[in-house]
């Protein structure tokens, strides 16, 4: 009786592994099948092989014949319909001792447990689905809406290991190969059916749980419908903000920023949150900075000017000209910009009215041509680009264009960085940079430093957490483009830390011009408009009765004072000084940025 329970128990745990197994991943899965089988046919073909030669012959195994194989090569097939000749084996000298014994049978528990997998896996996915939902339950929780093979590759790169839920509004037969291999679990209604408390109670989700959720399918506003209604039913499951984070793809961070949990509001804990042109012309510019098409004298002053341009004016082609822009800048440089696309009468409206002084400040021409036109290849040959950017709105026409300008180009040394983009990937110089392969939460670490230096508060990411979508984005170009600093002054990121930073006065001042022209260029790129003297005027008369508390930045109205020469901020900073009685000093603001390199640098890591 002692022994019975051991015995059952172990019995029956072994049994279980082998029903939870094929939950498994199905690389994971595959893996085990692949040692089943292998210990099953090399055990079965040693046992069998080894019995019924002795039976055949001598005790020294003399006896062999074609039917010895033949009935050995049977026995071991029979062992994966669950049938054993143990008989044959059983008065051997091998098998006197326990361990072979045990051996033996094992193999034939792994050989008809191959076949019951496979009878399972076709017959029982039903099965399947409850063996793995109640595996959900374990671990961190990777939680995919909209699920389609690009949103799932983008959520599965940056999970952290646990277990994956996948949202779909229909069967697709692609999304169910991807799931059986990451043994994620299908569950098929929307945000009617998988967005309640009865849905995460399936699940397992309750507080403490660490829950990430991806909403990045093509739908943008049916992600953020998604993940409110999921952030309700989160609420009133009680599941604390610290431990979910949101992925949201389509929504730009300030329409996201309700669904961040702050001091007296739920929300998710972490949120990420951008529309996929955006994030395309910000991989574009990590990749293939514009300002390294710029060289620099021994001052960090640039010595030619740089030249990019953009087939294509919709959503993609203006999101890419303004981080073109942002990312332009260097002191001794001018930026200039030809933008191409037979609607744009019907484009530029909404671009100028949504960024009005940037036609005004900088040389940017559009032209209501495409780049079949005569206008284009004219103005190819008067000035050979530095960048050609393709937004033409397919892939297979921005194929076509790169095609043709390589064909162009191809007995040239000119030859222009040619970038084709898509709203899921950027091919530059035929390399292609997918999002589902990028870290893009990772993009963001250098800006969450950044802020954290600026605020000095307890963490970075509490900082983070309460930065609001602007102070986020200029964060985030600042620390984009800290890099070509390190280009202008021709130093590398190891001499830097290595302690030869601040450069030389020359340099130091020439490095504060660029940062301050980067400066202007991003705000000019958000909407701003430099500040006029009567609303300058009148905002010092709002100080003085203690209405205002920025003279020079008005937020709602979105003018910047310091949205000026570089020459010119002396003057306003005595200017602000003397209604003050502060010492604010904004040369010494874009000095301090440049000064922050190695500090930031660090911490980066």
């Amino acid at each position: 009786m002692n022994a019975t329970i051991p015995v059952i128990l172990l019995a029956l745990a072994a049994f279980l592994a082998a029903i939870l197994s094929l939950a498994a991943s199905k690389s994971l899965n595959s893996r085990i099948m692949g040692v089943c089988a292998v210990i099953a046919i090399g055990v079965g073909t040693l046992s069998y092989g080894y019995g019924y030669s002795l039976d055949n012959g001598s005790i020294h195994g003399a006896g062999f014949s074609i039917s010895v194989v033949l009935k050995t090569l049977l026995s071991v097939c029979r062992m994966f319909g669950g049938v054993n000749d143990f008989a044959a084996v059983r008065e051997t000298p091998l098998f006197a001792g326990e361990a072979m014994v045990s051996l033996f049978w094992a193999a034939h528990f792994m050989a008809f447990y191959l076949t019951a997998s496979a009878a399972i896996a076709v017959l029982g996915k039903r099965m399947m689905k409850y063996l793995r939902t109640l595996l959900l339950r374990r671990g961190a929780l990777c939680l995919v809406y909209d699920a389609t093979p690009d949103s799932i590759r983008l959520a599965g790169q940056r999970r952290k290991g646990g277990s994956m839920a996948l949202i779909c509004e229909r069967s697709d037969e692609t999304v169910s190969v991807l799931a059986d291999e990451l043994g994620a679990v299908e569950f098929q209604g929307g945000r009617n059916l998988c967005a309640d408390e009865k849905f995460l109670k399936t699940l397992g989700v309750h507080d403490g749980r660490a829950l990430d959720v991806y909403c990045v399918g093509d739908d943008a506003e049916g992600n953020l419908r998604y993940a409110e209604a999921l952030l309700d039913a989160l609420q009133a499951r009680s599941v604390s903000p610290e431990a979910t984070s949101l992925f949201l793809l389509g929504i730009s961070e300030e329409r996201a920023a309700r669904l961040q949990a702050l001091e007296g509001r739920y929300g998710y804990g972490t949120l990420f949150a951008c529309d996929r042109y955006a994030l395309i012309a910000r991989l574009i510019v990590e990749k293939r900075p514009p300002w390294g098409f710029l060289r620099c004298d021994e001052n960090a002053r640039a010595l030619n000017d740089l030249r990019v341009f953009v087939v294509g004016f919709g959503r993609m082609g203006q999101a890419t000209l303004r981080q073109l822009l942002i990312n332009g800048q260097m002191e001794g440089s001018a930026f200039h910009a030809e933008v191409f696309d037979r609607r744009m009468s019907d484009l530029q409206g909404a671009f100028e009215a949504c960024y009005p002084a940037l036609m005004a400040g900088y040389d940017i021409v559009l032209h209501a041509a495409d780049a079949d036109s005569g206008l284009f290849y004219e103005r190819l040959a008067a000035n050979t680009p530095d960048m050609i950017v393709l937004c033409a709105g397919s892939r297979k026409q921005n194929a076509e264009l790169a095609d043709t300008l390589r064909r162009l180009y191809r007995s040239r040394a000119d030859q222009p960085c040619v970038v084709q983009c898509a709203t899921d990937a950027a091919l530059i110089d035929d390399v292609e940079y997918r999002l589902e392969n990028v870290d893009v939460r990772g993009m963001d670490r250098a800006a969450m430093i950044l802020n954290h230096v600026y605020c000095g508060g307890p963490s970075a990411e509490a900082d983070w957490k309460n930065c609001d979508s602007f102070n986020r984005a200029s964060c985030r170009a600042s620390a984009d483009f800290m890099p070509a600093f390190l280009h202008a002054a021709g130093v590398t990121r190891e001499e830097v830390l290595a302690g030869h930073w601040p450069p030389n006065a020359a340099r130091l001042e020439n490095l504060s011009r660029t940062e301050h022209l980067r400066w202007c260029a991003f705000h000019l790129a958000m909407g701003y408009l430099p500040m006029s003297e009567a609303e300058y005027r009148q905002r010092c008369d709002g100080y003085r009765r203690g209405e205002v508390r920025r003279i020079g930045k008005n937020a709602d109205g979105m003018t910047h004072a310091c949205l000026i020469p570089w020459e010119a901020l002396d003057g306003l900073s005595r200017r602000e000084n003397e209604v003050t009685g502060g010492s604010v000093d904004y040369k010494a603001m874009d000095t301090d940025n440049v000064l922050a390199v190695p500090d930031i640098l660090r911490q980066v890591g």
